[in-house]
């Protein structure tokens, strides 16, 4: 039976799973950090308890984002490493659109929000278009309110910030916003792996080279403070 794993790392909820025709087994966490002291103990602990060897994998699924800096690079960065140590495929999987992907037949149209910041979240609506799932918008990152206001039409949203901004919804859209409350991480770890293993078995994932992060901002960087002045002796 094929098995992969799957990691998401994408906020400050993380999460792994081996996929065998599925999601066999996972485990997730909410970290204080970059998720660092969490991810591999995860990986050895599911492969432990799957009776899974190295050589037994044939691929692994990641999120790439968008998300947080440290978060998204600890999971890449795991996933690249363990893919070169073990010669294995690596299928990197839009961490907005597997929020939306367990959804895909409950609405016309799914959009998924996770946070951004303080006060901001990513966004990206996906729908059925001509009988196929697809991306309706591009990936977004937009203050609270300039979010809600480019909505419209009937939408399920979804992810992790929903709580955030359920109410300016409905404030805005009445009826024709609906919600779904989910458990982080686990309803978008569904969908790295039912993206991810797609991905991987038809072929189109790529070596470790073949993933980045989709970071969508750019990183906080504090510019250095000016050296003080010096007196003379």
């Amino acid at each position: 039976m094929t098995a992969y794993l799957v990691i998401d790392t994408s906020t400050r909820y993380g999460a792994a799973a081996v996929w065998r025709d599925g999601l066999s087994r996972s485990v997730s966490w909410r970290s204080r950090n970059n998720h660092t002291a969490e991810l591999m103990p995860a990986v050895r602990w599911l492969t432990d308890a799957e009776g899974i060897a190295p050589d037994a994998l044939e691929g692994i699924a990641v999120s790439v984002g968008p998300g947080g800096f440290s978060a998204l690079r600890t999971g890449i960065g795991v996933a690249k490493g363990l893919a070169v140590a073990w010669s294995l495929p690596v299928a990197g999987v839009s961490t907005l659109e597997s929020s939306a992907y367990p959804y895909r037949s409950t609405a016309e149209r799914v959009c998924a929000v996770i946070p951004a910041g303080r006060g901001v979240v990513a966004w990206a609506v996906y729908g059925m278009n001509d009988g196929s799932w697809s991306a309706l918008t591009g990936e977004q990152v937009s203050p609270i309110a300039e979010f809600a206001a480019a909505q419209s039409g009937g939408t399920l949203f979804c992810g992790e910030s929903v709580a955030d901004v359920e109410d300016v919804l409905r404030e805005r859209m009445g009826a024709d916003a609906r919600f779904v409350t989910e458990s982080a991480p686990l309803a978008r770890l569904a969908g790295v792996a039912d993206l991810g293993s797609a991905l991987l078995a038809s072929g189109e994932a790529g070596g470790a080279t073949a993933i980045a992060p989709r970071y969508l901002r750019s990183p906080r960087i504090t510019p250095p403070n000016a050296p003080k002045p010096v007196s003379g002796g």
